[in-house]
């Protein structure tokens, strides 16, 4: 059940949907007063020309023309206002359909499977139906790839972990302050190069920087002597053309490196504001956890805030798009060196900010990712945990873990504990049974917990592990490798890193599926005990029962557990629940005879 979660999200749906029938009312008001104050204005100038030149008619068309500009603006603000309102429909209605896990419409993720491929591939951590598509919520390219990253890697620092336990606990409790976040990031709209081009920019030098400062600030005001001197008749205002030319030269020598900071930053400005707007909103939010408020910190720099620089920078480079009028940019470079002024008031920001200003990015980039995790603990509170962390001897003890991307209602929920180094679990069953399913409950459930999210269980005390698994092994004909010698490059890979790292917990699904049964059991067999032999932590899923027998030969490190199937009135039935020790029961010559396949 998810009714916290569901009514919020109903509620707010019927609150904004009814605001925003008020504010398009209002801007269509807007709209007909603009018309009557365009016709106002237009008729007081006729009467004004009409009428002998009667300055009362020009004071009341300057004065419609006024109120025109003011209800533009105030029409403009509420239109910001109407998306805003849209996004935070949008964003109900769809946290609706992810309550039901409708969520195929999303992004999936698949352009960061590179990130950790085996990981990603194994446990649906990518792609179409995948734990990034349900869980995600990010909306700026760096808030995305962070995400990404978080669930493609192993956080070992139990510290760490329980710091964002209470960040994403405090975020679950605001989801508020989450809901105009996304709102306010849904305006934008990122081609992916912006950032880099700002870093790329920031990272540059002027060598010519000195000297056009200087020539800034001595040629306008040679420039305005010259004019002086023209009104007090010292000289001819034809002379003029002479300070004029020597301003557009200097424009023209140095219009590569304008053009090159351009280049880099004129499409940028508007997604620096918009940026600013979003640092904005988390300054102005009271943290408590320490983890969020030393984030909070990392936006402010010397007494400056991040969302007042970017501001200050977004108005610069709004400046800058001046040049894109021939006639504006031709009188401001020609009285004012324009293009070089303000090229030197971006080097000045550039020099005060370079040091912070990917601190800022990333502090930005990682509460935007920690919101899908937030989102995922506020929609699931009934039935979610926070884990605990076990820093000694390895352990994995879980009461009723279930699999996140299942329904609640459908879910099937299991215990499971183990402990110690070496480990090795060992679970059988009949095809379609659930050992597969169970073995990504517990891969899924540990990256949820090493990021410090809720997990799907009542309970969970566990050691946070790398991961290293062999389940969806690919051959390459590229690579000229056959499906059992790339399973045989990919375990090799494994060995050496639980070899170089203890605290690494393996899942292997059906392994060595390319070969023989004998040869199978014999190669299984023989790298179980090798792993043993390494103290490495196992859980593996077979269809082989004779690798259940390791339980004899090492008690108290292996351990057997199975899903069993019943059949009633000529029908299979699957409880999908734990179970102690080894299956006896298979389904596959059923199946096929169920389906004709065979007699």
């Amino acid at each position: 059940m998810q009714d916290i979660a569901e009514n919020y999200y109903k509620k707010r749906l019927v609150e904004f949907e009814s605001n925003l029938k008020k504010v398009k009312k209002t801007i269509f008001y807007f709209y007909l007063l603009r018309l009557f104050l365009f016709i106002i204005c237009i008729a007081f100038l006729v009467f004004f020309i009409k009428y002998s030149y009667e300055y009362i008619f020009l004071i009341a068309s300057i004065t419609s023309f006024i109120s025109l500009l003011f209800i533009v603006k105030l029409n403009l603000k509420f239109s910001h206002k109407e998306v805003f309102i849209s996004n935070r429909i949008l964003i109900n209605k769809n946290e609706l359909k992810y309550l039901k896990h409708q969520y195929e419409a999303h992004e999936t993720g698949e352009e960061y499977c590179n990130l950790n491929p085996h990981l990603a591939a194994d446990f649906d951590i990518l792609g179409k139906g995948s734990l990034y598509q349900y869980l995600n919520r990010s909306l700026t390219k760096a808030g995305k790839t962070k995400f990404a990253e978080d669930l493609c890697k192993s956080q070992l620092n139990a510290d760490v972990i329980r710091s964002k336990q209470k960040a994403i606990e405090e975020l679950s409790g605001i989801i508020d302050f989450i809901q105009i976040f996304r709102a306010k990031a849904m305006t934008v709209n990122e081609n992916g190069n912006e950032l880099i081009n700002l870093q790329l920019w920031i990272n540059e030098s002027t060598k010519k920087i000195k000297l056009l400062k200087f020539l800034s600030v001595i040629f306008p005001l040679i420039l305005f002597v010259w004019i002086i001197m023209i009104f007090c008749n010292i000289i001819t205002y034809q002379s003029l053309i002479l300070p004029v030319l020597i301003n557009l030269f200097i424009i023209y020598l140095n219009l590569k490196t304008t053009n090159n900071a351009h280049a880099k930053l004129g499409k940028t400005a508007q997604i620096l504001n918009k940026y600013a707007s979003i640092i904005k909103l988390i300054e102005e939010e009271d943290f408590k956890s320490p983890y969020l408020t030393d984030l909070k910190k990392q936006l402010q720099y010397k007494d400056i805030k991040a969302s007042t620089s970017l501001q200050s920078l977004f108005r610069l480079l709004n400046a800058f798009d001046f040049r894109f009028n021939v006639v504006v940019g031709f009188v401001l470079n020609a009285l004012l060196l324009f293009d070089i002024q303000v090229l030197c008031r971006l080097e000045k920001w550039k020099e005060k900010h370079k040091s912070i200003l990917s601190l800022w990015f990333s502090t930005l980039a990682e509460i935007d990712a920690m919101l899908g995790f937030a989102t995922f603990a506020f929609n699931n509170q009934e039935n979610v945990c926070y884990p605990e962390i076990a820093e000694d001897e390895f352990v994995f003890d879980a009461t009723d873990i279930g699999h996140p991307l299942l329904l609640p209602e459908i879910r099937i929920n299991n215990s499971l504990y183990f402990s110690g180094n070496p480990s090795v679990i060992i679970i059988t069953g009949a095809n379609m049974a659930g050992k597969s399913t169970f073995i990504r409950t517990l891969s899924v459930n540990m990256i949820l917990a090493m990021n410090g999210a809720p997990v799907c269980a009542s309970k969970l005390i566990f050691t946070p592990s790398d991961i290293m698994s062999s389940i969806k092994i690919q051959d390459s004909l590229y690579n000229n490798e056959s499906y059992f010698y790339a399973e045989l490059i990919r375990l090799k890979e494994i060995m050496n890193h639980a070899n170089t790292n203890p605290r690494t917990i393996i899942f292997l699904d059906e392994i060595l599926r390319g070969t023989n049964t004998k040869d199978k059991q014999t190669g299984s067999l023989g790298l179980l005990e090798n792993l043993i032999s390494q103290n490495a932590i196992v859980v593996i899923a077979t269809h082989d029962l004779v690798i259940g027998e390791l339980e004899k030969k090492f008690p108290g490190i292996v351990a057997n557990y199975c899903f069993e199937v019943e059949l009633t009135n000529d029908q299979l039935i699957f409880d999908y629940k734990l179970k102690n020790g080894i299956t006896n029961k298979l389904n596959a010559s059923f199946l096929m005879k169920k389906m004709g396949i065979i007699q």
